[in-house]
């Protein structure tokens, strides 16, 4: 072993001979090397000094000798700083010159697209309520994926105004490309055929000559003359993005005598501990002004956010903060209750009369829910129109939605509310960040995306969202579940439910002596998982359906051929879904003379969520199942079982797995399993053996019994 490692330093220090012969006497060499730790760092060795290294080590210089170097880089990439310096036009600025200076070596940040130097947000609360913010974004691309020459601004126009106030794209060697301001263009905001705002405008610009290599900076102004609730100023930041940063800023100006609210979240837990260097973010800097007292929330040399699959949202794993100039919520709570009140109440005759109509039959609550959630959910298209900026947020009179038939997500809230309350249910709108993070309580802040309907009645409390077209009360969309819901007109925050959705089947399996088999079996389905298949099946012909579904099965029954494929009424949400289905497959057993093997047919369970070796993050499964299944074989004529596979459990506080099979008569075999998910997350502490027991039921899946004649 020292030989050989005798060798290897001869080669790299012939190597390096070769190199510095084509490089002049006088100059610094400059190159990447690996040490011993796996580590790659920017290093150089100045010339006469061809046994030694200076290698940059977290910030700080260190000479090493050749024999502790495991592998020498003197590629492009690797040397980019020493190559930009190379490239630097004579007579940049010193601004430029001191924002290319902060463009770190490609190799430091292998994943990433581009490198952010500066993000900041300079926040301004004047005394009576207006503010204004400063945006400045400066950023590095690295690769073509990176590359973006546009900037864009939506803002509400009767409240607040906005500009670009620069723009620049910076090449390698320096040349600035200034945007041309009279270049910026402003219209009506528009997202496709259901989201439509007359009072919405955006502001977009391109800036020049932008490729990879390439520093983009702009800065951007908005100043809010009318806040929606008076107030409201509720400045936030976050410390981490998918692509590494030099520095992330923000600054808060508060008037003489006002006190910022704060919040500091997923600072106490760092999943990745590249990001224990941002901690200090989460307290700010306090300087007093003259005129304001200054809160600084600061981060420099911020790592990239490498994403795992199946992680949380970002807002519940990055280091942020989140501000707010309200000491309480009353704000939030009075403006809701005025707004959302006002438009529940008012109602009209035949509102009432489609109400009572709809529930004249219903003997319990729930079923008077489930016949009104259903309405709105189907008969009631989801339009949004803003025909000013109140409605955004306080939607429409109960009566109008109704009337038009169409609304957005806070105006089909409205009205579920209004027609519930006819008969006597309390039931309000809930603000909630649909598929995103969670709503931190701590300050008063508005950060949703949507609104459900939140319902208290017969000592309980749950949550619906007409939305979904396709999902059967008492159900809701899974990207709502267990997530904090602004109640206002209850005055609180309120957790959304994680109810489990499920999944039933059980088969007949016939296995044929030439080796085929035949199956024919029901599901049934509800929850989440039937909402996913009403949603995908009624927006396809019935020949797509079953081709999708073979496709399916020929991923592991090859030549699979479908014989029945059939469904419950797709559009009737007061019945669950049940699928009946029937196949053959060739060649689905294995023949070894006087012996059969076979496997429980398509059973398999990939958990592509721990293919990970280690994870930093949380699994986030978004929603809990329980499946549950049964398969009975019937062996072909004159064969007896030899072997069964034994059974396995697993218990932990993540998932509950089940599985055996039985002999249940002389040519009769049970297949009988149950997958229940526990807990939506999986913490990364636990992940080793939560990763472990996935292999184990991965491994039993495969599991196959022999019979034999």
């Amino acid at each position: 072993m020292k030989n050989s490692k005798i060798k290897y330093q001869l080669y790299l220090i012939l190597i390096f001979l070769c190199f510095l012969g084509t490089q002049k006497q006088a100059e610094v060499s400059a190159m990447s090397v690996t040490l011993g730790d796996g580590k790659t760092y920017p290093a150089s060795c100045p010339s006469g000094a061809e046994n030694r290294f200076t290698v940059e080590k977290n910030g700080s210089l260190e000479v090493l000798t050749i024999s502790d170097i495991k592998n020498i880089d003197f590629s492009d990439e690797k040397n980019a700083p020493a190559e930009t310096d190379k490239k630097v036009k004579p007579g940049v600025s010193p601004e430029i010159l001191e924002i290319l200076s902060k463009v770190p070596d490609k190799s430091k940040f292998p994943n990433a697209g581009g490198y952010i130097i500066k993000d900041e947000d300079v926040y301004t609360l004047n005394a009576d309520g207006t503010y204004k913010i400063v945006s400045h974004y400066i950023f590095k691309i690295f690769e073509d994926r990176a590359i973006d020459n546009g900037i864009t601004a939506g803002y509400a126009f009767e409240r607040e105004s906005a500009r670009i106030l620069m723009g620049r794209t910076i090449s390698e060697d320096g040349t600035v490309y200034d945007l041309d301001l009279s270049d910026i263009k402003t219209g009506d905001m528009f997202r496709g055929a259901k989201f439509y705002s007359n009072t919405y405008k955006i502001m977009s610009a391109t800036l020049p000559n932008v490729k990879k290599g390439s520093i983009i900076e702009y800065k951007i102004e908005r100043n809010v003359f009318k806040p929606i609730i008076e107030g409201y100023f509720t400045p936030a930041i976050y410390f981490g993005s998918v692509e590494p940063a030099y520095e992330v800023r923000l600054e808060v100006r508060m008037p003489k005598g006002k006190k910022l609210q704060w919040i500091a979240k997923n600072f106490d837990r760092i999943y990745d501990k590249n990001f224990e260097a941002v901690k200090s973010a989460q307290k700010p800097e306090i300087i007093e002004k003259p005129d304001c007292d200054a809160y600084i929330f600061r981060a420099v040399n911020v790592p990239e956010i490498i994403q795992e699959p199946s992680m949380p949202p970002l807002k519940d794993v990055v280091p942020r903060v989140q501000c707010s100039a309200y000491e309480n919520w009353d704000k939030i709570y009075e403006w809701d209750i005025k707004n959302l009140g006002e438009n529940m109440a008012r109602i009209s005759d035949e509102l009432k009369a489609k109400t009572l109509e709809l529930t004249k039959n219903c003997k319990t609550s729930d079923e008077k829910i489930a016949a009104i959630y259903h309405y709105v959910q189907q008969e009631i298209r989801y339009i949004s129109i803003k025909g000013d900026v109140v409605a955004g947020r306080a939607g429409h009179p109960a009566k109008e939605v109704f009337e038009n038939k169409y609304g957005d997500c806070t105006d089909k809230s409205i009205l579920m509310g209004a027609m519930l309350g006819v008969v006597g249910i309390t039931c309000y709108p809930a603000a909630i960040l649909a598929g995103g993070g969670d709503w931190d309580p701590e300050v008063a802040h508005i950060d949703s995306n949507h609104k459900i309907s939140f319902l208290s009645y017969d000592s309980k409390e749950i949550f619906l969202d007409s939305t979904s077209q396709n999902t059967r009360f008492p159900f809701f969309r899974a990207d709502d579940h267990g997530r904090n819901c602004l109640v206002s007109q209850a005055r609180r925050m309120v957790r959304s439910g994680t109810p489990v959705s499920n999944v039933k089947s059980s088969c007949e399996v016939v296995i044929k002596a030439d080796k085929s088999i035949t199956i024919s079996g029901v599901r049934e389905f509800d929850g989440h998982l039937e909402s996913s298949i009403r949603g995908r099946n009624k927006s396809l012909k019935e020949s797509e359906i079953k081709d999708i579904y073979k496709s399916s099965l020929n991923q592991t029954l090859p030549g699979v051929e479908l014989k029945k494929l059939n469904y419950t009424d797709l559009m009737d949400l007061n019945k669950p879904v049940v699928e009946t289905y029937e196949y053959n497959a060739p060649e689905a057993v294995i023949a070894a003379g006087e012996l059969m093997l076979f496997s429980v047919p398509g059973y398999e369970m990939k958990f592509n969520e721990t293919s990970l070796k280690q994870r930093n993050y949380p699994i986030d499964y978004a929603y809990l199942t329980n499946t549950e299944k049964v398969y009975n074989f019937k062996l072909p004529e004159g064969y007896k079982v030899k072997y069964l596979p034994g059974k396995l459990e697993i218990d932990n506080k993540y998932m509950l797995y089940r599985a055996e099979f039985v002999k249940a008569g002389e040519d009769r075999v049970v297949f009988s399993d149950k997958l229940e998910r526990k807990l939506r997350m999986v913490d990364p502490a636990d992940y080793e053996s939560y990763k472990a027991d996935c292999e184990k039921i991965k491994k039993y899946c495969g599991e196959k019994v022999v019979i034999s004649r």
